[in-house]
């Protein structure tokens, strides 16, 4: 039979002919993704891990997408538990020193122990001299001080003159008045009582928390360091006679343990400091009792004890004048200020007298070498601690300003989850809650009076 011509052949109905040619486009689509994508069941052996390992980098992609939006909520819920906490804290607190401006001056002394690390280790030099830090410290906290104490006569002028609405001539001189007759009321024996006293025991406390920290492994250190909040409310009730209710002790428990959670220390302590071999004779326990453990326990004793001094001086009458925290520092950084000066100069005087006896004796570096304007932000911002250390004290008392050291931990981390991008972890976000938790009950249940 001869062939059909194109004309003569039957015609396809346009919608079998659209079937059809969709029939044969998903044909040759299979095929194409069955020649595209291996099957499992037919591929080779070698090729499975690489089939896994792709399947790996899709998924972690995925979590990538998935956590962008997610990773902040941690941070933004640690903000906004803090806020939370802490005015319930005050709506519920019987404690009349409890107010919106001492927990501001709480939390402003946290966030400068978050952000004070960070300063100094980007502005200060390695080889700067650090008695020229510390004194220039000492001067900025005193005008500090000099500052907020003239602004604090003046509001009290202000408060005394209690028809006067605006500003006049007589405000001024009201607050000269004021400030005078505070002058008068001082007296060189009560700043020694007052300021001197806690200044030499953080002078001491110091040289033995060095000692300590050079005879003790880091974990052990750190640990007898946490009770540093216990031994203030100690001393606070041996000097003062401030006790701590039932539920504010175990508060302050649960803050210590807070911290070892909130800084990964607890499985060290559970599993003990490493030891390393030829460790543990009888003459290394005995040196590392009587120069590591017995001075940081002292150390931590005398820290309590000398925030409970401070908080005296604050909070009560020394001599015939009743000190507020900006006068309080003005005598702290003064005394201050002039052990480090005889310091210095004894340094000095015995630099020369090695150099007359010794010839080519080492340069000895200047005052203000590898200073620069930046490495006043670090001391600046370490003599506003000092200032904000005296207004807790005075305010809310030596023993909360332990909350504050464990809070700037936190703000610490919110930092570094900000500016570095490293998210919290579990143990931190657990931290977080301990203090969150240990702060409302000591700050709810003060002990009736």
């Amino acid at each position: 039979m001869p062939p059909l011509s194109p004309s003569s052949r039957p015609s396809t109905p346009p919608l079998a002919s659209a079937s059809a040619s969709k029939a044969g486009m998903r044909r040759r689509g299979g095929a194409a993704a069955t020649a595209s994508s291996p099957d499992i069941n037919t591929m080779a052996s070698g090729d499975l891990p690489l089939l896994l390992r792709q399947q790996q980098k899709r998924l972690g992609r995925l979590a990538e997408a998935l956590a962008g939006s997610s990773r902040a909520v941690a941070p933004i819920a640690i903000i906004g538990g803090t806020f939370s906490v802490y005015s319930s804290a005050i709506r519920q607190s019987n404690n009349a020193d409890l107010t919106p401006t001492s927990i501001l001056y709480l939390l402003l002394l946290a966030l400068n122990y978050a952000v004070m690390p960070r300063l100094s280790k980007k502005h200060i030099h390695p080889r700067t001299n650090k008695q020229s830090t510390a004194l220039a410290e000492e001067v900025v906290k005193m005008s500090m001080g000099v500052g907020g104490w003239i602004l604090s006569g003046y509001a009290t002028a202000s408060a005394n003159s209690a028809e006067q609405r605006a500003m006049d001539a007589s405000t001024p001189i009201a607050t000269v008045e004021v400030l005078s007759q505070q002058l008068r009321d001082w007296s060189p024996s009560s700043a020694l009582i007052a300021a001197g006293l806690p200044s030499a025991l953080y002078a001491l406390q110091g040289t033995l928390t060095y000692t300590a920290y050079q005879n003790l492994d880091a974990v052990t250190f750190n640990g007898l360091t946490q009770l540093k909040v216990l031994s203030s409310a100690l001393c606070c009730y041996v000097v003062l006679g401030k006790r701590q209710s039932g539920v504010q002790l175990f508060a302050l428990g649960l803050l210590t343990v807070s911290t070892a959670i909130f800084q990964g220390r607890w499985r060290l302590w559970l599993g003990g400091p490493p030891r390393e071999k030829g460790d543990g004779t009888d003459t290394d326990n005995h040196r590392r009792l009587l120069l590591g453990v017995l001075p940081c326990i002292g150390a931590t004793l005398l820290s309590g004890l000398a925030g409970a001094f401070s908080q005296r001086s604050l909070q009560t009458q020394v001599g015939a004048m009743k000190r507020n925290a900006y006068f309080y520092t003005v005598e702290v950084s003064f005394l201050s200020a002039v052990c480090l000066a005889f310091s210095m100069g004894m340094d000095r005087w015995r630099h020369r007298s090695g150099s007359a006896n010794t010839a080519g004796g080492n340069e000895r570096k200047g005052f203000f070498e590898h200073w620069t304007y930046a490495t006043l932000l670090p001391v600046t911002t370490k003599a506003a601690a000092g200032l904000l250390t005296a207004l807790v004290h005075r305010h809310l008392g030596s023993v909360v300003k332990g909350f504050a050291l464990v809070l700037g931990l936190v703000f610490s981390a919110l930092l570094q989850f900000v500016l570095e991008g490293v998210d919290l972890t579990l143990g931190q976000l657990a931290g977080t809650a301990l203090v969150l938790l240990s702060s409302w009950l000591h700050f709810t249940n003060a002990p009736v009076a």
